[in-house]
């Protein structure tokens, strides 16, 4: 902790996720201070300490409180056990792992220090849809590919479809069970997710020249991206930067006192999902 009483952050990765999002979102949280990042390329980052990689940034004996890991996807999995093991508090990106197994190489004595960031839990219209308890879900998301540099079915895969994995769970409040109509095109998927409570979530993810989100449960829609009213930004920040900070406060009281929050999945959350990636995806997919 600093002497000003901020919690001290290494960033693990600090490309167009860090820049446009979390990097917005870390300013809005007094609490958390970036004091190191790990990315092999050049980063702009004034008064901030510089590694190539969390190894280097590790073995330094920089203090630090949590490390935040917004690596590549495949990843996750390795630079999680690597800073558990080093015995700091981890938030990670979605997917928090791609296959359940990465999941079993943690140091199990520290496991009670990770956590999930899943950003799009702390929007206002996802946290309407959770206390709504519906039980036919429809959600879409269609993004511009060149905007994050995801352009592949892989990336598809393991960008996209992450966020309707969550979300059946979240505001479903219950576990996926079986995946339904899986399709596959050129540059989308859809399908259904059965889930032990009887409800489903009928859900496409794709890559297009827009952005669209929506999510309607019997009927209802909750979500709409974008609005029928634009809000201008010096008004509010976007749902996704807020939703993002809200996260990372949660974070940081669990770092800070140990609370844990409802907006944060934890090891039994990431192998969960995994493991449904992997009925979509198929095992060793990558």
């Amino acid at each position: 902790m600093s002497a000003e009483g901020q919690l001290l952050v290494g960033v693990v990765g600090a490309g167009r996720a860090f820049q446009r999002l979390w990097r917005p979102a870390l300013r809005l949280v007094p609490g958390l201070h970036i004091a190191a990042i790990a990315d092999p390329a050049d980063i702009e980052a004034a008064g901030i300490r510089r590694y190539r990689s969390l190894e280097e940034m590790v073995s330094s004996g920089i203090p630090l409180d949590g490390v935040l890991v917004l690596s590549p996807p495949y990843l996750h999995g390795r630079l999680v056990g690597e800073a558990l093991a080093a015995g700091h508090h981890v938030l990670v990106e979605k997917p928090p792992v791609l296959s359940p197994a990465e999941v079993d190489l943690w140091p199990s004595g520290e496991i009670g220090r990770f956590a999930a960031a899943f950003t799009r839990r702390a929007w206002p219209g996802y946290l309407r849809a959770r206390r709504a308890g519906c039980q036919r879900w429809e959600f879409e998301l269609e993004t511009n590919p060149v905007a994050w540099g995801a352009t592949t079915e892989l990336m598809l895969e393991e960008d996209l479809l992450p966020h309707a994995v969550d979300l059946a769970e979240w505001v479903s409040g219950s576990e996926v069970c079986e995946v339904r109509d899986l399709r596959r095109g050129q540059s989308e998927l859809s399908g259904r997710f059965m889930l032990v409570n009887g409800s489903e979530f009928g859900w496409r993810v794709a890559f297009s020249g827009r952005y669209r989100e929506r999510l309607s449960g019997d009927g209802r829609t909750f979500v709409r991206r974008p609005g029928r009213v634009a809000v201008p930004r010096w008004m509010k920040p976007p749902d996704d930067v807020a939703g993002t900070r809200e996260v990372l406060r949660a974070w940081a009281r669990v770092v800070a006192s140990g609370e844990r929050s409802e907006l944060l999945g934890d090891a039994e959350t990431a192998r969960r999902h995994a493991a449904v990636l992997e009925s979509v995806r198929g095992p060793g997919a990558r």
